[in-house]
Protein backbone atom coordinates (compact mmCIF):
# COMPACT_ATOMS: atom_id res chain seq x y z
CA UNK A 1 0.00 0.00 0.00
CA UNK A 2 2.87 2.39 1.07
CA UNK A 3 4.70 1.80 -2.36
CA UNK A 4 1.18 1.97 -4.57
CA UNK A 5 1.34 -1.21 -5.68
CA UNK A 6 -2.73 -2.31 -6.49
CA UNK A 7 -1.51 -5.45 -8.36
CA UNK A 8 0.24 -6.67 -5.17
CA UNK A 9 -2.59 -5.57 -2.77
CA UNK A 10 -5.48 -7.25 -5.08
CA UNK A 11 -3.54 -10.56 -4.59
CA UNK A 12 -3.28 -10.81 -0.28
CA UNK A 13 -5.94 -8.89 0.89
CA UNK A 14 -8.83 -10.37 2.37
CA UNK A 15 -12.15 -9.00 3.66
CA UNK A 16 -11.35 -9.35 7.06
CA UNK A 17 -8.24 -7.04 6.79
CA UNK A 18 -9.89 -3.68 5.40
CA UNK A 19 -9.69 -1.98 8.23
CA UNK A 20 -7.41 -3.40 10.20
CA UNK A 21 -4.82 -1.65 12.42
CA UNK A 22 -1.33 -1.65 12.62
CA UNK A 23 0.77 -0.64 16.17
CA UNK A 24 0.16 3.08 15.39
CA UNK A 25 -3.51 2.40 14.44
CA UNK A 26 -3.30 3.66 11.10
CA UNK A 27 -5.47 1.53 8.57
CA UNK A 28 -4.67 0.67 5.19
CA UNK A 29 -6.65 4.23 3.72
CA UNK A 30 -4.36 6.41 6.49
CA UNK A 31 -1.39 4.97 4.59
CA UNK A 32 -2.89 5.25 0.99
CA UNK A 33 -3.81 8.50 1.83
CA UNK A 34 -0.56 9.64 3.40
CA UNK A 35 1.25 9.07 0.48
CA UNK A 36 -1.51 10.24 -1.86
CA UNK A 37 -1.95 6.44 -3.81
CA UNK A 38 -5.71 7.16 -5.32
CA UNK A 39 -6.41 4.17 -7.11
CA UNK A 40 -5.28 2.03 -3.79
CA UNK A 41 -7.78 4.61 -2.20
CA UNK A 42 -10.84 4.17 -4.38
CA UNK A 43 -10.20 0.30 -4.30
CA UNK A 44 -10.03 0.20 -0.26
CA UNK A 45 -12.84 2.33 0.06
CA UNK A 46 -15.13 0.05 -2.77
CA UNK A 47 -14.06 -2.56 -0.52
CA UNK A 48 -15.83 -1.12 2.18
CA UNK A 49 -12.96 0.56 4.09
CA UNK A 50 -14.11 2.89 6.83
CA UNK A 51 -13.63 7.31 5.67
CA UNK A 52 -13.34 8.05 9.62
CA UNK A 53 -10.98 6.20 11.42
CA UNK A 54 -8.78 7.46 13.90
CA UNK A 55 -5.43 7.14 14.17
CA UNK A 56 -3.01 6.74 17.67
CA UNK A 57 -2.65 10.89 17.02
CA UNK A 58 -6.46 10.83 16.47
CA UNK A 59 -5.90 11.76 13.06
CA UNK A 60 -8.49 10.38 9.63
CA UNK A 61 -7.43 9.52 6.59
CA UNK A 62 -8.50 13.01 5.73
CA UNK A 63 -5.74 14.46 8.18
CA UNK A 64 -2.85 12.48 6.59
CA UNK A 65 -4.01 13.69 2.74
CA UNK A 66 -4.24 17.20 4.10
CA UNK A 67 -1.22 16.95 5.75
CA UNK A 68 1.13 15.85 3.09
CA UNK A 69 -0.66 18.11 0.35
CA UNK A 70 -2.28 15.48 -1.52
CA UNK A 71 -5.13 17.68 -3.62
CA UNK A 72 -6.75 14.44 -5.26
CA UNK A 73 -6.69 12.59 -2.11
CA UNK A 74 -8.50 15.02 -0.69
CA UNK A 75 -11.19 15.20 -2.71
CA UNK A 76 -12.25 11.86 -3.11
CA UNK A 77 -12.32 11.67 0.77
CA UNK A 78 -14.41 14.12 0.90
CA UNK A 79 -16.44 13.01 -1.90
CA UNK A 80 -16.90 9.65 -0.36
CA UNK A 81 -18.28 11.90 2.78
CA UNK A 82 -15.25 12.24 5.04
CA UNK A 83 -15.77 14.98 8.12
CA UNK A 84 -14.13 17.84 7.56
CA UNK A 85 -14.50 18.86 11.39
CA UNK A 86 -12.70 15.79 12.72
CA UNK A 87 -10.12 16.75 15.66
CA UNK A 88 -6.58 15.29 16.70
CA UNK A 89 -5.16 14.78 19.75
CA UNK A 90 -4.00 18.00 19.44
CA UNK A 91 -7.39 19.76 18.83
CA UNK A 92 -7.13 19.87 14.69
CA UNK A 93 -8.99 19.51 11.94
CA UNK A 94 -7.61 18.65 8.58
CA UNK A 95 -7.74 22.71 8.06
CA UNK A 96 -5.37 23.65 10.45
CA UNK A 97 -3.17 21.16 8.86
CA UNK A 98 -3.10 21.95 5.56
CA UNK A 99 -2.51 25.22 6.56
CA UNK A 100 0.28 24.68 9.24
CA UNK A 101 2.50 23.13 6.24
CA UNK A 102 1.12 25.48 3.64
CA UNK A 103 -0.85 23.56 1.23
CA UNK A 104 -2.76 26.79 -0.53
CA UNK A 105 -4.54 24.48 -2.43
CA UNK A 106 -5.68 22.61 0.16
CA UNK A 107 -6.50 25.21 2.19
CA UNK A 108 -9.06 26.38 -0.87
CA UNK A 109 -10.58 22.82 -1.40
CA UNK A 110 -11.58 22.26 2.20
CA UNK A 111 -12.57 26.28 2.71
CA UNK A 112 -15.22 25.88 -0.17
CA UNK A 113 -16.35 22.22 1.52
CA UNK A 114 -16.39 24.23 4.72
CA UNK A 115 -18.58 27.15 3.38
CA UNK A 116 -21.17 24.43 1.50
CA UNK A 117 -21.58 22.30 4.88
CA UNK A 118 -22.15 25.89 6.56
CA UNK A 119 -25.28 26.86 4.14
CA UNK A 120 -26.36 23.71 4.61
CA UNK A 121 -26.63 23.84 7.99
CA UNK A 122 -28.02 26.99 8.24
CA UNK A 123 -30.62 25.80 6.04
CA UNK A 124 -31.74 22.61 8.03
CA UNK A 125 -31.95 24.97 10.62
CA UNK A 126 -34.75 27.59 8.60
CA UNK A 127 -32.88 30.38 7.10
CA UNK A 128 -34.79 32.18 4.70
CA UNK A 129 -33.26 30.85 1.05
CA UNK A 130 -34.07 33.52 -0.91
CA UNK A 131 -33.81 36.39 1.82
CA UNK A 132 -32.25 39.73 0.32
CA UNK A 133 -29.79 42.02 2.36
CA UNK A 134 -29.35 45.45 1.89
CA UNK A 135 -27.82 45.46 -1.72
CA UNK A 136 -30.75 43.28 -2.52
CA UNK A 137 -27.97 40.29 -2.95
CA UNK A 138 -29.28 36.74 -1.87
CA UNK A 139 -26.87 34.35 -0.71
CA UNK A 140 -27.11 32.09 -3.99
CA UNK A 141 -25.74 35.54 -5.45
CA UNK A 142 -22.55 35.91 -3.50
CA UNK A 143 -21.81 31.84 -3.60
CA UNK A 144 -21.95 32.63 -7.40
CA UNK A 145 -19.99 35.65 -7.63
CA UNK A 146 -17.23 34.02 -5.86
CA UNK A 147 -17.27 31.24 -7.86
CA UNK A 148 -18.47 29.10 -4.65
CA UNK A 149 -19.45 25.98 -6.59
CA UNK A 150 -19.97 23.54 -3.41
CA UNK A 151 -22.33 26.12 -1.42
CA UNK A 152 -24.41 27.28 -4.86
CA UNK A 153 -24.97 23.54 -5.22
CA UNK A 154 -26.39 23.31 -1.69
CA UNK A 155 -28.02 26.62 -2.28
CA UNK A 156 -29.78 25.32 -5.55
CA UNK A 157 -31.01 21.57 -4.59
CA UNK A 158 -32.71 23.59 -1.70
CA UNK A 159 -34.63 25.29 -4.32
CA UNK A 160 -32.91 29.22 -4.39
CA UNK A 161 -34.38 31.25 -7.04
CA UNK A 162 -32.22 32.21 -10.20
CA UNK A 163 -32.67 35.72 -11.78
CA UNK A 164 -30.30 37.33 -14.92
CA UNK A 165 -27.99 39.24 -12.55
CA UNK A 166 -27.34 35.88 -11.16
CA UNK A 167 -26.61 34.82 -14.60
CA UNK A 168 -25.15 37.08 -15.69
CA UNK A 169 -22.28 37.59 -12.76
CA UNK A 170 -21.72 33.95 -13.66
CA UNK A 171 -20.36 34.27 -17.07
CA UNK A 172 -18.65 37.63 -16.14
CA UNK A 173 -16.95 35.28 -13.18
CA UNK A 174 -13.41 34.02 -13.49
CA UNK A 175 -15.24 30.09 -12.59
CA UNK A 176 -16.31 29.23 -16.03
CA UNK A 177 -18.16 26.29 -14.18
CA UNK A 178 -20.42 27.98 -11.90
CA UNK A 179 -22.86 28.58 -14.90
CA UNK A 180 -22.94 24.89 -15.66
CA UNK A 181 -23.98 24.62 -11.75
CA UNK A 182 -26.93 27.26 -12.19
CA UNK A 183 -27.78 25.17 -15.19
CA UNK A 184 -27.47 21.68 -13.59
CA UNK A 185 -29.03 22.23 -10.17
CA UNK A 186 -31.79 24.88 -10.50
CA UNK A 187 -35.02 23.42 -10.18
CA UNK A 188 -35.96 25.92 -12.96
CA UNK A 189 -34.94 28.82 -15.22
CA UNK A 190 -37.41 31.16 -16.98
CA UNK A 191 -37.40 30.95 -20.17
CA UNK A 192 -35.70 34.53 -20.76
CA UNK A 193 -33.37 33.76 -18.70
CA UNK A 194 -32.19 30.62 -20.60
CA UNK A 195 -31.84 32.98 -23.73
CA UNK A 196 -30.11 35.60 -22.44
CA UNK A 197 -27.55 32.84 -21.12
CA UNK A 198 -28.03 31.15 -24.79
CA UNK A 199 -26.97 34.12 -25.85
CA UNK A 200 -23.75 34.85 -23.16
CA UNK A 201 -22.87 31.46 -23.57
CA UNK A 202 -22.44 32.15 -27.80
CA UNK A 203 -20.78 35.24 -27.24
CA UNK A 204 -17.88 33.48 -24.93
CA UNK A 205 -18.15 30.27 -27.12
CA UNK A 206 -18.91 27.97 -24.19
CA UNK A 207 -20.03 25.57 -26.15
CA UNK A 208 -20.77 23.06 -23.36
CA UNK A 209 -23.09 25.44 -22.18
CA UNK A 210 -24.95 26.44 -25.33
CA UNK A 211 -25.24 22.62 -25.80
CA UNK A 212 -26.52 21.76 -22.31
CA UNK A 213 -28.82 25.18 -22.22
CA UNK A 214 -30.85 23.89 -25.20
CA UNK A 215 -31.13 20.59 -24.37
CA UNK A 216 -32.68 22.21 -21.43
CA UNK A 217 -35.34 23.74 -23.13
CA UNK A 218 -33.72 27.30 -24.51
CA UNK A 219 -35.16 28.41 -27.07
CA UNK A 220 -32.70 27.34 -29.91
CA UNK A 221 -33.93 30.73 -32.45
CA UNK A 222 -34.56 33.18 -29.73
CA UNK A 223 -34.04 36.88 -30.76
CA UNK A 224 -31.78 39.45 -28.90
CA UNK A 225 -32.49 42.96 -28.82
CA UNK A 226 -30.94 43.42 -31.74
CA UNK A 227 -33.02 40.79 -33.41
CA UNK A 228 -30.17 37.87 -33.80
CA UNK A 229 -30.63 34.54 -33.15
CA UNK A 230 -28.13 32.68 -31.34
CA UNK A 231 -26.67 31.34 -34.78
CA UNK A 232 -26.40 34.40 -36.77
CA UNK A 233 -24.84 36.02 -33.32
CA UNK A 234 -22.02 32.68 -33.32
CA UNK A 235 -21.52 33.26 -37.21
CA UNK A 236 -21.01 36.76 -36.69
CA UNK A 237 -18.49 36.40 -34.26
CA UNK A 238 -16.48 33.63 -35.76
CA UNK A 239 -17.85 31.03 -32.90
CA UNK A 240 -16.90 28.38 -34.75
CA UNK A 241 -17.68 25.93 -31.89
CA UNK A 242 -20.85 27.23 -30.62
CA UNK A 243 -22.42 27.61 -34.51
CA UNK A 244 -21.61 23.92 -34.92
CA UNK A 245 -23.58 22.82 -31.90
CA UNK A 246 -26.09 25.09 -33.22
CA UNK A 247 -25.97 23.92 -36.10
CA UNK A 248 -26.57 19.87 -34.89
CA UNK A 249 -29.19 20.94 -32.74
CA UNK A 250 -31.36 22.07 -35.50
CA UNK A 251 -30.69 26.03 -35.04
CA UNK A 252 -32.95 27.85 -38.36
CA UNK A 253 -29.80 28.88 -40.50
CA UNK A 254 -32.51 30.62 -43.27
CA UNK A 255 -33.09 33.70 -40.61
CA UNK A 256 -31.28 36.54 -41.76
CA UNK A 257 -30.21 39.84 -39.82
CA UNK A 258 -32.72 42.86 -40.10
CA UNK A 259 -30.16 43.94 -43.08
CA UNK A 260 -31.15 40.29 -44.88
CA UNK A 261 -27.91 39.11 -43.98
CA UNK A 262 -27.92 35.52 -43.43
CA UNK A 263 -25.86 33.17 -41.96
CA UNK A 264 -22.91 32.58 -44.34
CA UNK A 265 -22.91 36.66 -45.38
CA UNK A 266 -22.01 37.08 -41.23
CA UNK A 267 -19.98 33.81 -41.71
CA UNK A 268 -18.14 35.17 -44.66
CA UNK A 269 -17.73 38.65 -42.73
CA UNK A 270 -16.01 37.13 -40.22
CA UNK A 271 -13.44 35.14 -42.33
CA UNK A 272 -14.62 31.82 -40.44
CA UNK A 273 -13.82 29.53 -42.92
CA UNK A 274 -15.15 26.51 -40.70
CA UNK A 275 -18.91 27.88 -40.26
CA UNK A 276 -19.14 28.45 -43.57
CA UNK A 277 -18.02 25.37 -45.00
CA UNK A 278 -20.42 23.90 -42.54
CA UNK A 279 -23.43 25.75 -43.93
CA UNK A 280 -22.44 25.38 -47.61
CA UNK A 281 -22.00 21.31 -46.46
CA UNK A 282 -25.76 21.82 -44.81
CA UNK A 283 -26.93 22.92 -48.40
CA UNK A 284 -27.49 26.68 -47.37
CA UNK A 285 -28.02 28.53 -50.69
CA UNK A 286 -25.05 30.66 -51.51
CA UNK A 287 -26.15 33.79 -53.95
CA UNK A 288 -29.22 34.95 -51.32
CA UNK A 289 -29.05 38.69 -51.45
CA UNK A 290 -29.04 41.31 -48.61
CA UNK A 291 -30.64 44.42 -48.48
CA UNK A 292 -28.02 46.43 -50.43
CA UNK A 293 -27.99 43.03 -53.16
CA UNK A 294 -24.79 41.71 -52.08
CA UNK A 295 -24.30 38.01 -51.82
CA UNK A 296 -21.85 36.22 -49.47
CA UNK A 297 -19.40 36.45 -52.65
CA UNK A 298 -19.79 40.36 -52.30
CA UNK A 299 -19.03 40.34 -48.39
CA UNK A 300 -15.93 38.18 -49.28
CA UNK A 301 -14.74 40.84 -51.65
CA UNK A 302 -15.54 43.57 -49.66
CA UNK A 303 -13.88 42.21 -46.11
CA UNK A 304 -10.92 41.25 -48.35
CA UNK A 305 -11.20 37.35 -47.12
CA UNK A 306 -9.82 35.54 -50.25
CA UNK A 307 -9.88 31.96 -48.90
CA UNK A 308 -13.25 32.21 -48.74
CA UNK A 309 -14.17 32.76 -52.83
CA UNK A 310 -12.75 29.68 -53.61
CA UNK A 311 -16.04 27.44 -51.91
CA UNK A 312 -17.89 29.91 -52.24
CA UNK A 313 -17.62 29.38 -56.13
CA UNK A 314 -17.30 25.78 -55.83
CA UNK A 315 -20.50 25.23 -53.92
CA UNK A 316 -21.99 27.23 -57.00
CA UNK A 317 -21.83 31.80 -55.88
CA UNK A 318 -22.22 33.97 -59.15
CA UNK A 319 -18.87 35.27 -60.31
CA UNK A 320 -20.15 38.09 -62.08
CA UNK A 321 -23.51 38.66 -59.79
CA UNK A 322 -24.64 42.49 -59.28
CA UNK A 323 -25.09 44.60 -56.71
CA UNK A 324 -28.26 46.90 -56.76
CA UNK A 325 -25.56 49.36 -57.88
CA UNK A 326 -24.52 46.57 -60.61
CA UNK A 327 -20.99 46.31 -58.76
CA UNK A 328 -19.77 43.02 -59.10
CA UNK A 329 -17.45 41.28 -56.36
CA UNK A 330 -14.55 42.24 -58.63
CA UNK A 331 -15.69 46.09 -58.61
CA UNK A 332 -15.92 45.83 -55.02
CA UNK A 333 -12.30 44.36 -54.35
CA UNK A 334 -10.71 46.75 -56.61
CA UNK A 335 -12.74 49.69 -54.87
CA UNK A 336 -11.48 48.61 -52.01
CA UNK A 337 -7.72 47.65 -52.82
CA UNK A 338 -8.25 43.73 -51.96
CA UNK A 339 -5.70 42.56 -54.18
CA UNK A 340 -6.01 39.11 -53.04
CA UNK A 341 -9.74 38.51 -53.35
CA UNK A 342 -9.06 40.43 -56.69
CA UNK A 343 -6.68 37.47 -57.90
CA UNK A 344 -9.10 34.96 -56.86
CA UNK A 345 -12.37 36.31 -58.47
CA UNK A 346 -9.70 36.30 -61.71
CA UNK A 347 -8.43 32.86 -61.15
CA UNK A 348 -12.12 31.81 -61.41
CA UNK A 349 -12.40 33.89 -64.43
CA UNK A 350 -14.27 37.14 -63.05
CA UNK A 351 -14.78 39.44 -65.78
CA UNK A 352 -12.69 42.40 -66.25
CA UNK A 353 -14.57 44.77 -68.51
CA UNK A 354 -18.50 44.63 -66.42
CA UNK A 355 -19.91 47.75 -65.54
CA UNK A 356 -21.64 49.10 -62.86
CA UNK A 357 -24.40 51.49 -63.05
CA UNK A 358 -21.90 54.47 -63.61
CA UNK A 359 -20.76 52.03 -66.48
CA UNK A 360 -17.56 52.39 -64.28
CA UNK A 361 -15.15 48.98 -64.79
CA UNK A 362 -13.09 47.83 -61.78
CA UNK A 363 -10.08 49.73 -63.89
CA UNK A 364 -11.60 53.04 -63.40
CA UNK A 365 -11.53 51.96 -59.49
CA UNK A 366 -7.89 51.00 -59.12
CA UNK A 367 -6.80 54.23 -61.36
CA UNK A 368 -9.06 56.10 -59.01
CA UNK A 369 -7.52 54.87 -56.22
CA UNK A 370 -3.68 54.86 -57.43
CA UNK A 371 -3.51 51.03 -56.84
CA UNK A 372 -0.83 50.03 -59.01
CA UNK A 373 -1.02 46.35 -58.12
CA UNK A 374 -4.42 46.30 -58.77
CA UNK A 375 -4.59 48.16 -62.18
CA UNK A 376 -1.62 46.01 -63.13
CA UNK A 377 -3.55 42.84 -62.34
CA UNK A 378 -6.54 43.78 -63.88
CA UNK A 379 -4.79 45.11 -67.33
CA UNK A 380 -2.60 41.84 -67.39
CA UNK A 381 -6.31 39.73 -66.95
CA UNK A 382 -7.39 42.14 -70.26
CA UNK A 383 -9.41 45.08 -68.72
CA UNK A 384 -9.63 47.52 -71.29
CA UNK A 385 -7.82 51.01 -70.66
CA UNK A 386 -9.76 52.54 -72.91
CA UNK A 387 -13.30 51.71 -71.29
CA UNK A 388 -15.36 54.60 -70.81
CA UNK A 389 -17.82 55.10 -67.79
CA UNK A 390 -20.99 57.49 -68.06
CA UNK A 391 -19.67 60.98 -68.33
CA UNK A 392 -17.13 59.05 -70.86
CA UNK A 393 -14.15 59.33 -68.89
CA UNK A 394 -11.54 56.81 -69.01
CA UNK A 395 -9.30 55.18 -66.33
CA UNK A 396 -6.62 57.45 -67.77
CA UNK A 397 -8.95 60.44 -66.74
CA UNK A 398 -9.05 59.30 -63.32
CA UNK A 399 -5.36 58.81 -62.82
CA UNK A 400 -4.06 62.58 -64.01
CA UNK A 401 -7.05 63.91 -62.16
CA UNK A 402 -5.60 62.23 -59.28
CA UNK A 403 -1.98 62.91 -60.35
CA UNK A 404 -0.90 59.23 -60.39
CA UNK A 405 1.66 59.31 -62.69
CA UNK A 406 2.90 55.60 -61.96
CA UNK A 407 -1.21 54.59 -62.92
CA UNK A 408 -0.80 56.86 -65.67
CA UNK A 409 2.48 55.42 -67.19
CA UNK A 410 0.94 51.46 -66.81
CA UNK A 411 -2.38 52.66 -68.84
CA UNK A 412 0.06 54.20 -72.05
CA UNK A 413 2.24 51.06 -71.96
CA UNK A 414 -1.20 49.12 -72.03
CA UNK A 415 -2.06 51.68 -75.34
CA UNK A 416 -4.46 54.07 -72.99
CA UNK A 417 -5.77 56.62 -75.66
CA UNK A 418 -4.24 60.42 -73.97
CA UNK A 419 -6.36 61.68 -76.81
CA UNK A 420 -9.54 60.33 -75.14
CA UNK A 421 -12.40 62.60 -74.62
CA UNK A 422 -15.74 62.87 -71.54
CA UNK A 423 -18.44 64.40 -72.14
CA UNK A 424 -16.87 67.97 -71.55
CA UNK A 425 -14.82 67.18 -74.05
CA UNK A 426 -11.34 66.86 -71.66
CA UNK A 427 -8.50 65.02 -72.07
CA UNK A 428 -6.48 63.26 -69.43
CA UNK A 429 -3.94 66.16 -70.41
CA UNK A 430 -6.63 68.89 -69.60
CA UNK A 431 -6.55 66.74 -66.14
CA UNK A 432 -3.18 67.13 -65.46
CA UNK A 433 -3.26 70.32 -66.23
CA UNK A 434 -5.90 71.61 -64.01
CA UNK A 435 -3.39 69.78 -61.13
CA UNK A 436 -0.33 71.80 -62.57
CA UNK A 437 1.28 68.18 -62.71
CA UNK A 438 4.51 69.15 -65.11
CA UNK A 439 5.71 65.54 -64.91
CA UNK A 440 2.48 63.87 -65.97
CA UNK A 441 2.24 66.32 -68.88
CA UNK A 442 5.23 66.30 -70.25
CA UNK A 443 4.65 62.30 -70.27
CA UNK A 444 1.33 62.26 -72.08
CA UNK A 445 3.11 64.76 -74.53
CA UNK A 446 5.73 62.86 -75.13
CA UNK A 447 3.60 59.32 -75.52
CA UNK A 448 1.37 61.44 -78.17
CA UNK A 449 4.38 62.90 -79.73
CA UNK A 450 2.83 66.70 -79.10
CA UNK A 451 0.19 65.67 -81.26
CA UNK A 452 -2.51 66.42 -78.82
CA UNK A 453 -0.72 70.11 -76.81
CA UNK A 454 -3.75 72.18 -78.58
CA UNK A 455 -6.70 69.61 -77.91
CA UNK A 456 -9.78 71.77 -76.94
CA UNK A 457 -12.90 70.77 -74.42
CA UNK A 458 -16.14 71.78 -75.27
CA UNK A 459 -15.48 75.47 -73.73
CA UNK A 460 -12.42 75.24 -76.93
CA UNK A 461 -10.00 75.31 -74.30
CA UNK A 462 -6.56 73.78 -74.68
CA UNK A 463 -4.15 72.91 -71.54
CA UNK A 464 -2.68 75.75 -71.81
CA UNK A 465 -5.67 77.94 -71.09
CA UNK A 466 -6.32 75.77 -68.42
CA UNK A 467 -2.92 75.93 -66.88
CA UNK A 468 -3.21 79.76 -67.54
CA UNK A 469 -6.63 80.28 -65.65
CA UNK A 470 -4.93 78.10 -62.68
CA UNK A 471 -1.49 80.04 -62.52
CA UNK A 472 0.94 76.93 -62.91
CA UNK A 473 3.69 79.04 -64.33
CA UNK A 474 6.38 75.69 -64.84
CA UNK A 475 3.30 74.09 -66.70
CA UNK A 476 2.82 76.97 -68.82
CA UNK A 477 6.63 77.04 -69.65
CA UNK A 478 6.70 73.38 -70.54
CA UNK A 479 3.87 73.96 -72.82
CA UNK A 480 5.17 76.76 -74.72
CA UNK A 481 8.28 75.27 -75.18
CA UNK A 482 6.70 72.02 -76.85
CA UNK A 483 5.02 74.08 -79.07
CA UNK A 484 1.74 75.46 -77.58
CA UNK A 485 -0.44 77.81 -79.42
CA UNK A 486 0.14 80.89 -77.01
CA UNK A 487 -3.17 82.95 -78.95
CA UNK A 488 -5.54 80.21 -79.42
CA UNK A 489 -9.05 81.23 -79.23
CA UNK A 490 -11.66 79.82 -77.02
CA UNK A 491 -15.24 79.53 -77.35
CA UNK A 492 -14.95 83.38 -75.37
CA UNK A 493 -13.10 84.50 -77.94
CA UNK A 494 -10.33 84.44 -74.47
CA UNK A 495 -6.43 83.31 -75.23
CA UNK A 496 -4.29 82.13 -72.31
CA UNK A 497 -3.41 85.46 -71.38
CA UNK A 498 -7.26 86.53 -70.89
CA UNK A 499 -7.61 83.76 -68.95
CA UNK A 500 -4.47 84.77 -66.31
CA UNK A 501 -5.37 88.16 -66.18
CA UNK A 502 -8.91 87.11 -65.64
CA UNK A 503 -8.34 84.88 -62.22
CA UNK A 504 -5.06 87.63 -61.18
CA UNK A 505 -2.30 85.30 -61.65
Amino acid sequence: VAKGYLPGLEKTLKDSDINAQNSSSETLLHVAAANGHLPIMEYLISKGAKIDVKDKKGRTPLHRAAERGHGEAVKLLLRCGAYMYSLDMEGKTPLHLSAQNNHSHILKMLLKEEAGSLAKMLLEAGAFIDGKDERGQTGLSYAVSQGSENTAKVLLEAGARVDSNMVESAFNSNHPSIFKILLEHSKDLPPDIMESALFRAVQGNLHDNVAALIDRGADINAYNATLYTPLLLACETGKAESAQVLMEKGANFGIKTPGSDTALHLAVQAGAASIANLLLCKGMEVNLVNQAGETPLHVAALHNKGALVGPLVNAGAKINAVTKEFATPLHIASQRGNTDVAQQLLHHNANANVKDKQAKSPLHFAAERGDKTMVELLLSANADPNAQDKEKKTPLHAAAGRRHLSIVKALLAKKGRLGAKDMDGCTPMHYAAIKGNTEMVKILLTSGKYKNIDDRNVWRKTPLHIAAEYGHSHLINLLLSSGAAINALDSSKETPLHCACKAGH
